[in-house]
């Protein structure tokens, strides 16, 4: 399978595990277009889990205009995702309509698993319903911002998610990173990598990602998939993920 196949399998998950999380919310809401274009709203404080995704690689203008019209997206922080650093100007101007003027690349990873995942992670546990106080504030620490924001990270409904699994790395009973892993098919989404200040460049964020790759080996998964942010990127590539396309995200004072 080339870069190219991956990359697009891939997208379809990250859509799935998108549409899983809007499906936790009780106010949440997931549509999609034949053309593959989808509107979502998992009603969380964070723009880039809002707003509309196209993830073909020839999107649809006009669907996007459409979306992006949706009277649910009045009440959210949102954004535009389309995969691809060439965008089509009529998806600019759709992006500009609705306040969204500025864009950033994101870049878009994925990793084929072997069976050396399996390796345990004894530093990793997973998290339970009694972990939610400590996940969220450390998760919170190490994207430092304000706790409340993740207070939808921690819920029961989305920690119990079928195929999700959240993680807490501890040193001495202290917890210093995070991660979150999400099934979708044969594919895992890794997300909320987050290390404290305190506690980064001692090899954390790579334990913390190892441990969701560990599960999902093991639970059938054999590719995993991420967005990639600027200091998470070399760690990223160290691991063995590569860098299947940048995506363009319209946002709000980008």
């Amino acid at each position: 399978m080339t870069l190219v196949d991956t990359a697009d399998i891939a997208a379809r998950a990250w859509l799935g595990a998108l549409k899983l999380l809007a499906g936790s919310q009780r106010d949440g809401w997931f549509s999609q277009t034949p053309g593959g274009t989808a509107e979502i709203v998992t009603g969380a404080p964070f723009p880039s889990l809002n707003g509309v995704a196209a993830i073909t690689r020839d999107p649809s203008p006009d669907e996007i205009a459409e979306l992006a019209a949706s009277p649910r997206l009045n009440d959210v922080a949102w954004t535009i995702h389309v995969r691809g650093d060439d965008v089509d100007q009529r998806i600019v101007g759709v992006a500009d309509k609705h306040g969204l003027t500025g864009s950033m690349p994101l870049p878009f990873m994925v990793r084929e698993l072997t069976a050396a995942d399996a390796a345990d992670v004894p530093t990793a546990r997973r998290i339970t319903s009694s972990d939610s106080m400590s996940y969220q504030r450390t998760m919170a620490a190490g994207f430092e911002a304000p706790e409340p924001l993740f207070t939808i990270f921690a819920e029961p409904a989305v920690v119990e998610l079928p195929g999700a699994s959240g993680y807490l790395v501890e040193v001495d009973g202290v917890p210093v990173a995070t991660s979150f892993g999400l099934l979708v098919g044969d594919q895992v989404g890794v997300f909320n990598i987050a290390v404290p200040p305190a506690f980064r460049r001692k090899g954390y964020g790579r334990v913390a990602t190892a441990a969701v790759l560990r599960d999902a080996y093991a639970a059938g998964a054999r590719t995993a998939f991420l967005h990639a942010t600027p200091d998470g990127f070399p760690l990223y590539r160290a691991m063995g993920f590569e860098l299947a396309e940048n995506w363009t995200v319209f946002a709000s004072g980008a």
